[in-house]
């Protein structure tokens, strides 16, 4: 049985003969009545009743219209729903979650190009430290989410999105005698003495943190964490009063560099580098909504490393 001729033998129901619902479909009424014919010998039941009033239904006819009026309702459901999920109409709703230095660069751009480019998808944005993210994510809370240092999971599906450099960072007067340029000491500083250092940072098991310990344990040190603080505002407030010092990237901070508040000292032997990377779960389908919202994310990226002269650069992979 074929869609068409459910529709052509509702319309006969509808019209309650065959020759109106003819003239209403366009169609010859002996083509009309051929359906009806084919559709009854394939089904072995008489399903109407010619009478000089019109078409009368019979009880296989009756039960026939009821489930082809819900299989009809259900392909027009599915169609708008599928042509609503696909190509540059799709909408939704669609969650990103981001952490803090990641939301420095994406937050405000990202909304505003979803709003101008894909008006039908509704973003909403949360923001966290990088740990509470990938909880929000493997919970279904959001939808996507970049990561530092994600876990090596056959229930992710990530890709890289930037590569960084991690920085010491400290207030001018906690380096009095460095040569700066453009907010980045001339000479670095050993990751051995990086480590000695009074050190504020997020707690574990956040990415940045996470990866500061496996670079002290591979070289057979450990950090002097005085402060464990999970924002990234109160860390840069703390080191721009000379409290304590940092890592971060230069994304993380790049308008406390600008300003003079703190600046960069490069870390040696061995230098420390990240990867952000864009996941999803894989047990879940990507909407098209959120595949839209994905696309533009490494362009808003590339646009803020050159606009910031961001000492960063995008993943070979987007």
């Amino acid at each position: 049985m074929e869609f068409r001729q459910m529709s052509y033998f509702l319309s006969i129901v509808d019209h309650r003969s065959v020759s109106a619902a003819a003239a209403r479909l366009g169609i010859a009424q002996p083509s009309l009545s051929d359906v009806l014919g084919k559709l009854e010998r394939e089904l072995d039941v008489q399903l109407m009743v010619r009478t000089p009033r019109g078409t009368r239904l019979t009880e296989a006819g009756a039960a026939l219209a009821r489930h082809s009026r819900d299989i009809l309702h259900n392909v027009d459901i599915a169609v708008q729903e599928v042509r609503n999920l696909g190509g540059t109409n799709a909408g939704g709703a669609v969650s990103i979650g981001l952490p803090p230095s990641m939301a420095l660069l994406l937050s405000v751009p990202l909304a505003e190009t979803v709003r101008n480019d894909f008006p039908a998808v509704r973003l909403r944005i949360i923001e966290s430290m990088s740990g509470y993210v990938l909880d929000w994510l493997t919970s279904g809370h959001v939808d996507i989410a970049c990561l530092y240092d994600p876990p090596d999971s056959d229930q992710l599906v990530v890709k890289p999105l930037l590569n960084e450099e991690l920085y010491l960072v400290t207030a001018p007067d906690h380096w009095p005698s460095a040569e700066v340029v453009d907010g980045v000491a001339v000479e670095g500083c050993s990751f051995s003495d990086v480590c000695k250092l009074p050190l504020v940072l997020p707690s574990r098991p956040h990415g940045l943190r996470e990866i500061i310990e496996r670079h002290a344990r591979s070289a057979g040190t450990a950090t002097n964490v005085v402060m464990e603080v999970d924002s990234l505002a109160q860390i840069l407030k703390l080191v721009d009063r000379a409290s304590a010092y940092t890592i971060l990237s230069h994304a993380a901070c790049f308008d406390a560099v600008h300003d003079g508040r703190v600046i960069l000292v490069p870390i040696e032997k061995p230098a420390l580098k990240r990867t952000a990377y864009l996941a999803r779960r894989g047990d879940r389908p990507a909407s098209s909504a959120s595949l839209q919202v994905e696309s533009v994310i490494g362009t808003i990226l590339e646009e803020a490393i050159n606009r910031f002269n961001l000492r960063a650069q995008l993943a070979a992979t987007r």
